[in-house]
């Protein structure tokens, strides 16, 4: 099953918890010379497995921020991007035309930047024009270098005193991860594999991955994405309240068509009792309707580590619906085609 894995992909989702601590370490050693004063909104542009880690970071400190916040997946910025805007720029490889291309406009307007990524143009850029920038470990697939580009970003929000020390929530954090990598890995966990059960429960069907916590949302759409990237399988996500007002409604299609998909609930005490309520009246209408569905509950006291255990086990079900698969998880042709073709093409 495993002889799939050419490239060792498994090394990159047992590296999670030494990301974490790496990034740590090399944010102690930091210092910004960055003035927060005034500060009216903050942007955070990447694509990818950059732009996911924006997603989750914004999410996870929704309800601490006080500023305005946006993700930005483009070549272009927002009209309201200007010196009153902290707009930070990752790109994993440091190449991502689109950041760039944002980053360039961004400087533009006077915006007070700050470049996060292993090398590459961002890091050129940004010492050239004498810009902050983070440098994290190399030699990862973007997706799987989530701990370097989330958690840099998480401490930079600390230093600048956007948001208070997750110290604590940061240390549960990596010793679940640890743990949940015992539960999950093909070496230790002896058949009770939460994740080795999602992938054969969505092997020749196609997975719906829905939440009802707000700060989870981001982390359907990484289900989704590892699913795409790695398994090399289709998957869709969306989120309650809102899909109980439109997608809802596909459940009532063909039954010859809905009997291809298997809906993921992705579960967290942070539910309100209202999208509760929904969430159990949506799951007796999957069920009249002969939909399957699971649900997968987050684990951890703080809302870091709830985020992580659900995102790990994520990123293990997309590694081991690609053994059964028979694709390795690393090989992304169809992306490599598109970027070879792009970068031959006329402007």
């Amino acid at each position: 099953m495993f002889d799939y894995d050419r490239s060792n992909f498994i090394s990159f989702l047992n590296s999670f918890p030494e990301q974490i601590q790496r990034s740590q370490e090399l944010m102690a050693n930091l210092t910004f010379d960055l003035d927060v004063a005034g500060l009216q909104n903050i942007v955070l542009s990447g694509m990818g497995g950059s732009g996911i880690s924006g997603d989750l970071l914004l999410g996870y400190t929704a309800d601490e921020i006080t500023l305005p916040t946006f993700i930005n997946r483009d070549y272009t910025i927002p009209g309201f991007v200007n010196e009153h805007t902290l707009f930070v720029a990752v790109s994993y490889s440091g190449d991502t035309e689109e950041t760039l291309s944002a980053m360039a406009q961004a400087a533009e307007r006077s915006a007070r930047l700050v470049g996060i990524s292993s090398g590459g143009k961002v890091e050129q850029y940004c010492q050239q024009h004498h810009i902050p920038h983070i440098k994290i470990p190399g030699g990862f697939p973007p997706r799987q270098a989530l701990g370097y580009l989330f958690f840099p970003a998480l401490f930079l929000f600390e230093k600048l005193g956007l948001i208070s020390s997750k110290t604590a929530e940061v240390a549960e954090t990596r010793e679940l991860l640890q743990e949940l990598i015992d539960r999950y890995s093909p070496v230790t966990s002896y058949g009770n594999n939460l994740a080795h059960h999602i992938a054969q429960s969505v092997y020749h069907a196609i997975p719906v991955v829905y939440t009802g916590a707000p700060f989870l949302q981001p982390v359907t759409v990484r289900w989704r994405n590892q699913f795409n990237e790695n398994s090399k399988s289709m998957a869709f996500s969306n989120v309650f309240p809102e899909l109980n007002h439109n997608e809802i409604m596909g459940w009532e299609g063909l039954k010859e068509v809905n009997k291809h998909f298997r809906v993921i609930l992705l579960r967290d005490p942070e539910e309100s009792p209202r999208v509760k309520q929904r969430i159990n009246i949506t799951k007796e209408i999957l069920k009249n309707r002969q939909i399957l569905f699971g649900e997968v509950f987050a684990e951890g006291q703080s809302r870091l580590a709830r985020l992580f255990s659900l995102i790990s086990a994520g990123d293990w079900a997309s590694y081991y619906w690609a053994m059964l698969n028979e694709k390795d998880p690393i090989t992304i042709d169809s992306i490599d085609l598109l970027k070879d073709r792009l970068s031959k093409a006329d402007v």
